[in-house]
C-alpha cells in the first residue's frame, strides 16, 4: 500500500504552464488499469483521451502504461521513456490493432531550421529544438524497436488530427 502512494505521488501531475490533472473516463471498463488515476500531462493529451473514450473502434486504452528504455544522446546514459497512451482499436476486417502513441506538437518532429540572425534569444531557441528533437528521435526510434517486438505499431497523434486539420 506504502508503495502505491509513493507510485502515486510521483505521477501526479506537476503544477505550471501546461495544463495537467485527472481524467475520469466515462467509459471506465475501457481504461486498462486504475480508472480513478488517469493522468493527463496537457490539454492535447486530455482530448486524445476523450476520444479514446469516447470512440466505439478504441476497444481499450492506457495513459502512460509503459516505459521503454533509451540511449539517450545528450548523456550517453540509458534513460526511461514513458508512452503517452496505448490503444487497442477494431479494425474494419474485425481485427485489432494495439498502439503505442505519442501525443506531440508537429513543430518537434521536424528538425529546427538554423536562424536567420544569431541573436542571443534565436541561438537559445535553436539550441533547445536541437536538444529536443534528437532527444524525442531517440525516444521515437526505441519505441518503434518495442512495438514491432510486442506486435504493435507505434503512432504520433499531432495537431493535426486533434484538431481536424488533415
Amino acid at each position: 500500500m506504502a508503495k502505491e502512494r509513493n507510485i502515486q505521488q510521483f505521477l501526479k501531475p506537476q503544477r505550471g504552464r501546461v495544463r495537467q490533472g485527472y481524467f475520469t473516463p466515462q467509459n471506465p471498463d475501457k481504461y486498462k488499469g486504475d480508472s480513478s488515476a488517469v493522468i493527463y500531462r496537457s490539454s492535447w493529451e486530455l482530448k486524445f483521451l476523450q476520444y479514446c473514450d469516447n470512440n466505439d473502434k478504441v476497444l481499450e486504452y492506457a495513459a502512460e502504461p509503459l516505459g521503454i528504455p533509451y540511449a539517450n544522446p545528450l548523456n550517453n546514459k540509458t534513460s526511461m521513456y514513458w508512452i503517452d497512451c496505448y490503444m487497442k482499436t477494431l479494425n474494419t476486417d474485425g481485427s485489432n490493432t494495439e498502439w503505442l502513441i505519442e501525443v506531440k506538437p508537429n513543430k518537434f518532429l521536424t528538425p529546427p531550421a538554423e536562424p536567420k540572425r544569431l541573436t542571443e534569444k534565436q541561438v537559445r531557441a535553436f539550441a533547445k529544438h536541437a536538444k529536443a528533437y534528437a532527444v524525442n528521435s531517440a525516444k521515437f526510434a526505441a519505441a518503434r524497436v518495442y512495438a514491432a517486438q510486442h506486435k504493435m505499431k507505434f503512432g504520433i497523434i499531432t495537431e493535426n488530427f486533434l484538431f481536424n486539420k488533415v
